[in-house]
């Protein structure tokens, strides 16, 4: 009888053992994992999952896909929930920063080695009080981004070069460009196309804080600033100056004169309506551009993406992007082991084995997926980095007319501008609901611009006094 107990006692105990051993791995949620649907992605990054836990097998990785709104956000956040790292937009870290939702990660990088590897004005964007919250995954400009068989069909454009490929500017002499530069060329080419095939010249979005996004760029084009610091030394909202209503009413000349969609317009909606000819010109990021071949069936060799046209306020390209940030509630080593992941995803400066793995087979399935690669906004800086990346956009860029694209990267670093900088989505959100009325012919501009503007000033005070 002794003996078969002290065969349990030893089962016990060796089961005990494994137990403990089985959970003493440091788990990491990676909040970027794609959906099981995308099948090929989520290969890819059990791939990567495979090779980190190799290389440090006291970590566990665990993918989740969590899709980051502000709703989804403080659902997670007030339950100590969130993953361990998530991607954010730039208009979030000082929001969630400030709630005490993200860990401060400035030693991490900082030993790493990362640190002054990154672009100085990203990683501006995830600075608060010098301390680092974030690492930026990259950056987006907003551009102009054109069907060329369109502006063909209108006469705004020909192949020039005998390509088969229509051409945005000329490539035997580049100072010769067939796109709107300024904000009345904006116009005016939307007229043409109107007038010459009856399809809309341009999509003004309008819905889902789209609009508001979308027209802080046309705000500032006409010499508005949406956001001031007044003589107390606070900031104040300023949706309502001259500037901002002449810019509103620029919008609105477009449904007047019947040369946009009228409808709410999504972020999903300019990308079909665009990639099937529906339209000519969309504004929208350099990050989605491929959205016209996935989602409208564009012939790549159709598209063309330049700068945000020249308003009398000036040019300027709003400039934002997605960064990685880190749950306040994961222990150090939990986000140090997420930071280390980040290396095995290409997402960061390193540029060694299991990093250029990881960047060439990230190009290789959107090849395979039949995306548009073209350059990134890097988010980076050290010259190994850039040099490895040159090599890498030699090899995998695959539009064949790159001059259709090169204005816009040229002057993206003199004209690039951050959003503005308080509560950001929630004063989208209020001019939405300016910009979804211009469809209506009476709507009184400065009237609804006035209340917006109460209302956002009111918010502002509550938050930052």
């Amino acid at each position: 009888m002794k003996k078969i107990w002290l065969v349990i006692l030893i089962g016990i105990m060796t089961f005990t053992l494994f137990s403990c051993q089985s959970s003493s791995k440091i788990e990491v949620v990676i909040g970027m994992w794609p959906e099981s649907a995308n099948t090929d992605d989520v290969a890819m990054f059990e791939t990567w999952k495979q090779r980190f836990e190799t290389d440090y097998p006291e970590y566990e990785i665990i993918g989740e896909p969590f899709t980051y709104s502000v709703e989804a956000f403080y659902a997670r956040a007030n339950s100590q929930t969130l993953p361990t790292v998530f991607q954010t937009w730039f208009t979030e870290p000082q929001m969630i920063v400030s709630g005490g939702h993200a860990k401060d990660i400035t030693d991490i990088v900082t030993e790493l080695g990362w640190y002054d590897k990154m672009d100085p004005a990203l990683r501006e964007y995830l600075t608060f009080d010098e301390r680092l919250y974030g690492i930026p995954r990259d950056g987006y400009g907003l551009g102009l981004i054109i069907n060329l068989d369109v502006f063909y069909d209108a006469g705004l454009v020909d192949d020039l070069d005998g390509d088969d490929i229509y051409d945005i500017i000329d490539p035997n002499n580049p100072t010769e460009k067939y796109y709107p530069q300024t904000m009345e060329e904006l116009y005016s080419y939307s007229e043409t196309i109107k007038q010459t095939t009856g399809i809309d010249g341009l999509v003004i979005l309008n819905v889902d804080k789209n609009g508001g996004w979308q027209f802080t760029n046309y705000a500032w084009a006409f010499g508005a600033d949406l956001q001031v610091e007044g003589n107390d030394g606070k900031i104040h909202a300023n949706l309502n100056s001259d500037e901002a209503v002449e810019a509103m009413e620029f919008l609105k000349s477009f449904y007047d004169n019947e040369l946009v969609p009228i409808g709410n317009m999504n972020y999903s909606e300019w990308a079909t309506r665009l990639g099937n000819g529906q339209v000519g010109m969309a504004i929208a990021g350099n990050d989605v551009i491929s959205n016209v071949i996935t989602q409208g069936g564009m012939d790549r060799n159709s598209i063309a993406f330049v700068p945000i046209p020249e308003g009398p306020g000036g040019q300027h390209t709003l400039f934002g992007g997605t960064p990685y940030m880190f749950s306040a509630y994961d222990s150090d080593e939990a986000v140090e082991g997420a930071i280390k992941f980040l290396e095995y995803m290409g997402r960061s400066p390193e540029t060694s084995e299991v990093a250029q793995s990881a960047m060439r087979e990230g190009l290789q399935t959107a090849t395979r997926k039949n995306m548009l690669i073209l350059p990134e906004i890097r988010a980076w800086v050290n010259e190994d980095y850039t040099e490895l990346i040159d090599s890498l956009n030699a090899q995998y860029v695959n539009v064949q007319a790159f001059h259709n694209f090169a204005d816009f990267y040229e002057l993206l670093p003199e004209t690039r501008r951050r959003e503005e900088p308080y509560y950001t989505q929630y004063m989208y959100e209020l001019l939405d609901q300016v910009v979804v009325n211009l469809k209506n012919p009476a709507f009184d501009v400065r009237s609804s611009l006035n209340s917006k503007q109460e209302l956002f000033e009111t918010y502002l005070r509550e938050q930052l006094d």
